[in-house]
């Protein structure tokens, strides 16, 4: 039988151990994002990538996960919770971010490059032209991605082909 103290120190240790992992969890929508400029847009991009790569190492075998699971294997259950609703958001942040890039003909960062190191990535002020093809590899991906709606890739598109 569980005596009294044994319960106050069991529900100290589950306190401990799932307040031990928590990635951010961003929101998907901030106020003022439609006023932010191209490089404001993808410094926010780059922030909500690192974020995600944070929560996905929550994911993995971390010193943390270890003693979590070696202590009280119901925190890591907590800690993947956590950390898939972090990834969550996170993605969501980038879908609405590449969005509101889109609609202001800023580049969207590619997920792999500068944005996993955590690097705030520089907006070229002046729109480079590239061959079609490139541009519509580029839309391919976002669509692909799913960084942008079927409209937006649709509409850009036809933009890319006729020439505008």
């Amino acid at each position: 039988m569980i005596n009294r103290h044994t319960t106050k120190i069991i529900f100290f240790i589950t306190t401990l151990l799932g307040g031990c992992a928590s990635p951010t969890v961003v929101q998907s929508v901030k106020p003022g994002d439609n006023g932010l400029t191209c490089s404001q847009l993808q410094n926010e991009y780059a922030d909500a990538e690192r974020f995600r790569n944070e929560a996905d190492k929550e994911k993995s075998v971390t010193g943390g996960n270890v003693v979590r699971a070696l202590l009280f294997w119901p925190a890591i259950l907590g800690t993947a919770a956590n950390a898939n609703e972090a990834i969550a958001a996170a993605d969501s942040r980038k879908v609405h971010l590449a969005n509101q890039m889109n609609q202001k003909n800023c580049a969207i960062p590619n997920s792999n490059t500068a944005a996993d190191a955590g690097t705030p990535v520089a907006a070229p002020e002046a729109k480079v032209s590239k061959p079609k093809d490139e541009e519509l590899a580029e839309l391919r991906r976002l669509y692909d991605n799913k960084l942008i709606t079927q409209e937006v890739y649709a509409e850009r598109q036809k933009a890319i082909l006729s020439g505008s």
